[in-house]
Protein backbone atom coordinates (compact mmCIF):
# COMPACT_ATOMS: atom_id res chain seq x y z
CA UNK A 1 0.00 0.00 0.00
CA UNK A 2 2.90 2.08 1.06
CA UNK A 3 4.52 1.57 -2.24
CA UNK A 4 1.66 2.23 -4.40
CA UNK A 5 0.85 5.75 -2.36
CA UNK A 6 4.80 6.26 -3.37
CA UNK A 7 4.41 6.08 -6.54
CA UNK A 8 1.37 8.21 -6.95
CA UNK A 9 2.98 10.74 -5.36
CA UNK A 10 6.39 10.70 -7.41
CA UNK A 11 3.40 11.09 -10.62
CA UNK A 12 1.67 13.76 -9.20
CA UNK A 13 5.44 15.83 -8.63
CA UNK A 14 6.38 14.90 -11.64
CA UNK A 15 3.10 15.66 -14.04
CA UNK A 16 3.39 19.31 -11.41
CA UNK A 17 7.13 19.59 -12.72
CA UNK A 18 6.53 18.74 -16.13
CA UNK A 19 3.19 21.82 -15.94
CA UNK A 20 5.95 23.73 -14.52
CA UNK A 21 8.81 23.44 -17.18
CA UNK A 22 6.08 24.00 -19.98
CA UNK A 23 5.21 26.89 -18.60
CA UNK A 24 8.01 28.15 -18.17
CA UNK A 25 8.92 27.31 -22.06
CA UNK A 26 5.64 29.10 -23.07
CA UNK A 27 6.65 32.33 -20.78
CA UNK A 28 9.78 32.42 -22.54
CA UNK A 29 8.23 32.02 -26.00
CA UNK A 30 5.49 34.76 -25.55
CA UNK A 31 6.76 36.87 -22.07
CA UNK A 32 7.69 39.67 -25.10
CA UNK A 33 3.86 39.46 -26.29
CA UNK A 34 5.39 38.72 -29.79
CA UNK A 35 4.30 36.36 -32.51
CA UNK A 36 6.89 33.90 -34.70
CA UNK A 37 6.04 34.17 -37.97
CA UNK A 38 7.57 31.75 -40.55
CA UNK A 39 7.63 32.20 -44.26
CA UNK A 40 8.80 28.90 -45.86
CA UNK A 41 9.49 30.69 -49.71
CA UNK A 42 10.07 27.67 -52.97
CA UNK A 43 13.39 29.35 -53.65
CA UNK A 44 15.05 32.44 -53.33
CA UNK A 45 17.08 32.07 -56.15
CA UNK A 46 14.42 33.31 -58.40
CA UNK A 47 13.83 36.86 -59.02
CA UNK A 48 9.92 36.75 -58.62
CA UNK A 49 10.35 34.30 -55.93
CA UNK A 50 13.09 36.34 -53.98
CA UNK A 51 11.13 40.17 -54.68
CA UNK A 52 8.00 38.06 -53.12
CA UNK A 53 10.39 37.21 -49.95
CA UNK A 54 11.46 40.80 -50.04
CA UNK A 55 7.92 42.15 -49.62
CA UNK A 56 6.97 39.67 -46.98
CA UNK A 57 9.99 40.92 -44.96
CA UNK A 58 8.99 44.50 -45.65
CA UNK A 59 4.95 43.53 -44.86
CA UNK A 60 5.73 41.94 -41.56
CA UNK A 61 8.72 44.61 -40.34
CA UNK A 62 5.18 46.91 -40.36
CA UNK A 63 3.99 44.86 -37.39
CA UNK A 64 5.62 45.63 -34.16
CA UNK A 65 4.55 42.73 -32.36
CA UNK A 66 5.78 40.28 -35.14
CA UNK A 67 9.27 38.40 -35.43
CA UNK A 68 9.61 36.98 -38.38
CA UNK A 69 11.74 33.55 -39.92
CA UNK A 70 11.98 33.58 -43.38
CA UNK A 71 13.74 30.44 -45.33
CA UNK A 72 15.00 29.09 -48.64
CA UNK A 73 13.67 25.80 -50.18
CA UNK A 74 16.24 25.64 -52.69
CA UNK A 75 14.05 25.11 -55.44
CA UNK A 76 13.65 21.48 -53.87
CA UNK A 77 10.54 20.39 -52.19
CA UNK A 78 12.75 18.25 -49.71
CA UNK A 79 14.27 21.19 -48.60
CA UNK A 80 11.44 22.91 -48.04
CA UNK A 81 9.94 20.43 -46.27
CA UNK A 82 12.65 20.32 -43.84
CA UNK A 83 12.29 24.13 -43.62
CA UNK A 84 8.54 23.91 -42.25
CA UNK A 85 9.44 21.03 -39.62
CA UNK A 86 12.66 23.19 -38.39
CA UNK A 87 9.69 25.85 -37.99
CA UNK A 88 7.34 24.08 -36.05
CA UNK A 89 10.14 22.78 -33.72
CA UNK A 90 11.15 26.43 -33.06
CA UNK A 91 7.37 27.83 -31.92
CA UNK A 92 5.98 29.40 -34.95
CA UNK A 93 2.50 30.96 -34.23
CA UNK A 94 1.53 30.77 -37.94
CA UNK A 95 3.23 29.38 -41.38
CA UNK A 96 3.19 31.13 -44.73
CA UNK A 97 3.70 29.20 -47.49
CA UNK A 98 4.90 29.46 -51.27
CA UNK A 99 4.57 25.42 -51.82
CA UNK A 100 7.48 24.17 -54.48
CA UNK A 101 5.37 21.09 -55.60
CA UNK A 102 1.80 20.45 -54.71
CA UNK A 103 1.88 17.25 -54.13
CA UNK A 104 5.13 16.79 -52.45
CA UNK A 105 4.33 19.85 -50.18
CA UNK A 106 0.31 18.60 -49.13
CA UNK A 107 1.18 15.98 -46.63
CA UNK A 108 3.57 18.66 -44.04
CA UNK A 109 1.24 21.49 -44.51
CA UNK A 110 -1.92 19.16 -43.99
CA UNK A 111 0.16 17.96 -40.64
CA UNK A 112 0.89 21.56 -39.37
CA UNK A 113 -2.49 22.51 -40.02
CA UNK A 114 -3.69 19.28 -37.55
CA UNK A 115 -1.11 20.63 -34.88
CA UNK A 116 -3.39 23.50 -34.37
CA UNK A 117 -1.05 25.91 -36.31
CA UNK A 118 -2.53 28.27 -38.72
CA UNK A 119 -1.34 27.92 -42.39
CA UNK A 120 -1.57 30.68 -45.20
CA UNK A 121 -0.77 29.57 -48.68
CA UNK A 122 0.44 32.50 -51.28
CA UNK A 123 0.32 32.41 -55.04
CA UNK A 124 0.89 28.49 -55.13
CA UNK A 125 -1.13 25.57 -52.40
CA UNK A 126 -1.36 22.24 -51.42
CA UNK A 127 -4.03 19.24 -52.48
CA UNK A 128 -7.38 19.26 -50.21
CA UNK A 129 -8.31 21.79 -47.43
CA UNK A 130 -5.79 21.09 -44.78
CA UNK A 131 -4.90 24.69 -44.92
CA UNK A 132 -6.33 27.76 -43.17
CA UNK A 133 -6.19 30.46 -46.19
CA UNK A 134 -4.68 30.34 -49.67
CA UNK A 135 -4.66 34.28 -51.22
CA UNK A 136 -3.82 33.28 -55.05
CA UNK A 137 -4.13 35.24 -58.52
CA UNK A 138 -6.73 33.72 -60.97
CA UNK A 139 -4.50 31.49 -62.63
CA UNK A 140 -7.08 30.01 -65.11
CA UNK A 141 -8.16 33.68 -65.73
CA UNK A 142 -4.88 34.92 -66.50
CA UNK A 143 -4.43 31.73 -68.79
CA UNK A 144 -7.53 32.84 -70.65
CA UNK A 145 -6.73 36.07 -71.38
CA UNK A 146 -3.22 35.50 -72.41
CA UNK A 147 -5.15 32.61 -74.95
CA UNK A 148 -8.07 34.95 -76.28
CA UNK A 149 -5.10 37.56 -76.49
CA UNK A 150 -2.95 35.57 -78.91
CA UNK A 151 -6.57 34.51 -80.84
CA UNK A 152 -7.35 38.18 -81.17
CA UNK A 153 -3.80 38.87 -82.91
CA UNK A 154 -3.99 35.54 -85.03
CA UNK A 155 -6.77 36.93 -86.34
CA UNK A 156 -5.16 40.12 -87.32
CA UNK A 157 -2.80 38.36 -89.22
CA UNK A 158 -4.84 35.58 -90.72
CA UNK A 159 -8.16 36.69 -90.65
CA UNK A 160 -9.10 33.71 -88.14
CA UNK A 161 -7.83 32.54 -84.89
CA UNK A 162 -5.18 29.84 -86.46
CA UNK A 163 -1.87 29.11 -86.11
CA UNK A 164 0.66 27.18 -84.19
CA UNK A 165 1.33 27.60 -80.22
CA UNK A 166 4.22 26.63 -78.21
CA UNK A 167 4.31 26.88 -74.46
CA UNK A 168 6.87 27.16 -72.03
CA UNK A 169 6.02 25.55 -68.14
CA UNK A 170 6.57 26.68 -65.08
CA UNK A 171 7.55 23.98 -62.18
CA UNK A 172 6.19 20.78 -62.75
CA UNK A 173 3.59 19.73 -60.10
CA UNK A 174 3.29 23.36 -58.84
CA UNK A 175 -0.20 24.67 -58.24
CA UNK A 176 0.21 27.85 -61.23
CA UNK A 177 2.24 25.87 -63.26
CA UNK A 178 -1.22 23.07 -63.56
CA UNK A 179 -3.49 25.84 -62.80
CA UNK A 180 -2.26 28.00 -65.49
CA UNK A 181 -1.75 25.00 -68.16
CA UNK A 182 -5.59 23.95 -67.97
CA UNK A 183 -6.46 27.55 -68.34
CA UNK A 184 -4.99 28.28 -71.29
CA UNK A 185 -5.42 25.00 -72.74
CA UNK A 186 -9.18 24.73 -71.84
CA UNK A 187 -9.60 28.13 -73.70
CA UNK A 188 -8.34 27.25 -77.03
CA UNK A 189 -10.18 23.69 -77.05
CA UNK A 190 -13.78 25.62 -76.27
CA UNK A 191 -13.16 28.44 -78.28
CA UNK A 192 -10.07 28.13 -81.12
CA UNK A 193 -9.87 24.99 -82.28
CA UNK A 194 -7.50 25.80 -85.33
CA UNK A 195 -5.43 27.25 -82.58
CA UNK A 196 -2.73 24.28 -82.32
CA UNK A 197 -0.78 23.45 -79.46
CA UNK A 198 2.52 21.66 -81.00
CA UNK A 199 5.23 21.62 -77.91
CA UNK A 200 4.68 22.03 -74.09
CA UNK A 201 7.68 21.65 -72.24
CA UNK A 202 9.08 23.16 -68.63
CA UNK A 203 11.35 25.88 -68.43
CA UNK A 204 10.94 25.97 -64.49
CA UNK A 205 10.27 29.51 -64.58
CA UNK A 206 13.90 30.51 -65.24
CA UNK A 207 15.39 32.38 -67.80
CA UNK A 208 18.44 30.25 -68.73
CA UNK A 209 15.90 27.34 -69.25
CA UNK A 210 13.12 29.73 -70.66
CA UNK A 211 15.91 30.33 -73.85
CA UNK A 212 17.18 27.13 -73.85
CA UNK A 213 13.54 25.35 -74.23
CA UNK A 214 12.85 28.17 -77.03
CA UNK A 215 15.88 27.34 -79.07
CA UNK A 216 15.23 23.76 -79.05
CA UNK A 217 11.03 25.28 -80.38
CA UNK A 218 12.97 26.84 -82.99
CA UNK A 219 15.22 24.51 -84.14
CA UNK A 220 12.21 21.37 -84.33
CA UNK A 221 9.45 23.90 -86.02
CA UNK A 222 9.61 25.80 -88.58
CA UNK A 223 6.42 27.18 -88.55
CA UNK A 224 5.65 28.97 -84.94
CA UNK A 225 3.14 31.54 -84.58
CA UNK A 226 2.76 31.98 -80.73
CA UNK A 227 3.83 31.50 -77.58
CA UNK A 228 2.57 31.66 -74.10
CA UNK A 229 5.04 31.80 -71.76
CA UNK A 230 3.96 31.58 -67.94
CA UNK A 231 6.30 33.59 -66.24
CA UNK A 232 8.58 37.01 -67.41
CA UNK A 233 11.76 35.12 -66.39
CA UNK A 234 11.76 32.42 -68.93
CA UNK A 235 9.99 34.56 -71.32
CA UNK A 236 13.12 36.91 -71.33
CA UNK A 237 15.26 34.02 -71.82
CA UNK A 238 12.92 33.22 -74.82
CA UNK A 239 13.53 36.18 -76.44
CA UNK A 240 16.99 36.14 -76.45
CA UNK A 241 16.37 32.67 -78.72
CA UNK A 242 13.78 34.33 -80.77
CA UNK A 243 15.87 37.69 -81.59
CA UNK A 244 19.17 35.83 -81.96
CA UNK A 245 17.36 33.37 -84.82
CA UNK A 246 16.03 36.58 -86.43
CA UNK A 247 12.12 35.22 -85.95
CA UNK A 248 10.73 37.98 -83.92
CA UNK A 249 8.45 39.08 -86.58
CA UNK A 250 6.43 36.45 -87.30
CA UNK A 251 6.28 35.03 -83.64
CA UNK A 252 3.08 36.48 -81.12
CA UNK A 253 4.02 36.69 -77.51
CA UNK A 254 2.27 36.40 -74.70
CA UNK A 255 3.62 36.21 -71.27
CA UNK A 256 2.39 36.65 -67.39
CA UNK A 257 3.43 38.46 -64.19
CA UNK A 258 3.77 41.83 -65.25
CA UNK A 259 7.94 42.74 -64.05
CA UNK A 260 8.73 46.29 -64.93
CA UNK A 261 11.72 44.46 -67.21
CA UNK A 262 8.75 42.67 -69.36
CA UNK A 263 6.56 45.87 -69.14
CA UNK A 264 8.97 47.68 -70.73
CA UNK A 265 10.03 44.62 -73.62
CA UNK A 266 5.99 45.41 -74.17
CA UNK A 267 6.60 49.20 -74.61
CA UNK A 268 9.58 48.18 -77.22
CA UNK A 269 7.45 46.42 -78.96
CA UNK A 270 9.65 42.97 -78.13
CA UNK A 271 6.43 41.42 -75.57
CA UNK A 272 3.32 41.47 -77.04
CA UNK A 273 1.29 41.32 -73.29
CA UNK A 274 2.01 40.35 -69.92
CA UNK A 275 -0.79 40.59 -67.66
CA UNK A 276 -0.22 41.85 -64.10
CA UNK A 277 0.09 38.94 -61.46
CA UNK A 278 -0.09 39.44 -57.70
CA UNK A 279 2.46 38.36 -55.40
CA UNK A 280 -0.60 37.81 -52.91
CA UNK A 281 1.39 39.14 -49.76
CA UNK A 282 -0.58 42.15 -48.21
CA UNK A 283 -3.67 40.27 -48.47
CA UNK A 284 -2.01 37.22 -46.76
CA UNK A 285 -0.17 39.47 -43.86
CA UNK A 286 -3.60 41.12 -43.29
CA UNK A 287 -5.53 37.91 -42.81
CA UNK A 288 -2.65 36.60 -40.69
CA UNK A 289 -2.98 39.04 -37.52
CA UNK A 290 -6.39 38.65 -37.93
CA UNK A 291 -6.42 34.94 -37.37
CA UNK A 292 -3.61 35.58 -34.16
CA UNK A 293 -5.93 37.98 -33.01
CA UNK A 294 -8.72 35.17 -32.53
CA UNK A 295 -11.07 36.47 -35.54
CA UNK A 296 -12.40 33.97 -37.79
CA UNK A 297 -12.15 34.30 -41.48
CA UNK A 298 -15.01 34.74 -43.58
CA UNK A 299 -13.42 32.73 -46.51
CA UNK A 300 -11.14 29.72 -47.23
CA UNK A 301 -9.56 31.44 -50.42
CA UNK A 302 -8.77 35.43 -51.62
CA UNK A 303 -8.67 34.91 -55.08
CA UNK A 304 -7.13 38.15 -56.88
CA UNK A 305 -8.37 39.25 -60.50
CA UNK A 306 -5.60 39.96 -62.93
CA UNK A 307 -5.12 43.11 -65.36
CA UNK A 308 -4.11 42.60 -68.62
CA UNK A 309 -0.87 44.54 -70.15
CA UNK A 310 -0.04 45.67 -73.38
CA UNK A 311 0.97 48.40 -75.67
CA UNK A 312 -2.62 49.91 -75.24
CA UNK A 313 -1.59 50.73 -71.54
CA UNK A 314 2.12 49.36 -70.76
CA UNK A 315 3.46 53.13 -70.29
CA UNK A 316 0.79 53.08 -67.08
CA UNK A 317 1.97 50.62 -65.19
CA UNK A 318 5.92 50.92 -65.53
CA UNK A 319 8.15 51.76 -62.54
CA UNK A 320 11.92 51.65 -63.56
CA UNK A 321 12.30 51.59 -59.85
CA UNK A 322 9.93 48.56 -59.13
CA UNK A 323 10.28 45.30 -59.58
CA UNK A 324 6.51 45.08 -60.39
CA UNK A 325 3.81 47.65 -60.18
CA UNK A 326 2.08 46.52 -57.59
Amino acid sequence: MRGNTWKAGVWVITSLLMIFVCSILVQAKTSDGKWLIGFAQDTLNQPWRAYQAKVVERELKKLPNVVQLITDGQGRSEKQIANIEDMVTRGIDLLIVSPNQEGALTPVISQVYKKGIPVICIDRGVSGEDYTLWVKGDNFKVAAMCADYIAQKLTKKFGEPRGNVVVLEGVPGSSSAIERGQGFKNRIAEKYPKMKIIASQPADYRRDKGMHVMEDYLQTFRNIDAIFSMADEMTMGAISAIENAGRRKEIIIASMNATSEAIKAVMEGRIDCTPLYPNCVAPAVEAAMKILAGQKLKQKIILIDPVMIDETNASKFYFPDRYTPE
